[in-house]
């Protein structure tokens, strides 16, 4: 098993969407061999029909898209440890997935953005730099202000998963579950690029992060990064 992912400067994993497959592929136990690429090997992407990462290759199967990977690994090994606990929660997932996608990650783009572009080889800046103007609307340099203000956007964001990690330890319920993994990634591209403080530490979202570096032997934790807490 392969799995294609961004790794920046540094060996830096900063893709929120290849964290969420890191931690999916942990939790059900599966070995696989990293691929890094940069931002200028799109190339290398070519054979899996689509220019992003993450791509996971097994055997002869080729899935890309951090959620089609989550709900092929969970049909190809139901005897491994279950992501979701059943179609319902497969369902809700879904949701919680795209919640991610719009919310949490909407409010960090702007925060984590400029620090991924620090990390990224002086030869794809220039692309990195163009594209994310295309997205945004805005420069690097714009992107950098008031990062106090963005930080507050995102704990109004966060709102409803407080108060669900102040009654239970993992979104999952009683164990983690995808939805976990899912925010976490987005944690972990803030972590991987930017030395913000984000929340405080007696903030039930700040506990439960803390839990999900712990997870699987500290996979996470040890991962190369810009904050060490």
């Amino acid at each position: 098993m392969q799995l294609y992912e961004l790794v920046l400067n540094d060996g830096h994993a900063v893709s929120p969407f290849v964290w969420r497959v890191r931690m999916a592929l942990a939790h059900k136990g599966l070995p696989y061999d990293s691929v890094p690429i940069g931002y200028g090997d799109k190339d290398k992407l070519a054979f899996s029909g689509q220019d992003r990462v993450p791509v996971l290759v097994d055997g002869d199967d080729v899935v890309s898209d951090s959620w089609r990977i989550a709900c092929y690994l969970e049909d190809a090994y139901p005897d491994r440890p279950s992501l979701f606990g059943g179609a319902g929660g497969r369902a809700s997932g879904l949701f919680f997935n795209r919640w991610c996608d719009t919310q949490q990650l909407g409010n960090l783009f702007l925060l984590c953005t400029p620090g991924t572009f620090d990390l990224t080889p002086e030869a794809d800046q220039a692309y990195f730099r163009e594209s994310r103007f295309e997205w945004s609307g805005m420069t690097i340099e714009q992107m950098r202000e008031d990062p106090p203000k963005k930080i507050a956007a995102l704990h109004g964001a966060l709102e409803p998963v407080r108060q669900t990690l102040q009654e239970q330890a993992w979104l999952g319920g009683d164990q983690p579950a995808f939805p976990d993994h899912c925010l976490f990634g987005g944690f972990m591209w803030a972590r991987t690029t930017s030395d913000f403080r984000l929340l405080d530490a007696e903030d039930p979202v700040e506990q439960w992060r803390q839990r999900m570096l712990d997870l699987f032997d500290g996979m996470a934790r040890k991962a190369p990064a810009v904050q060490q807490d």
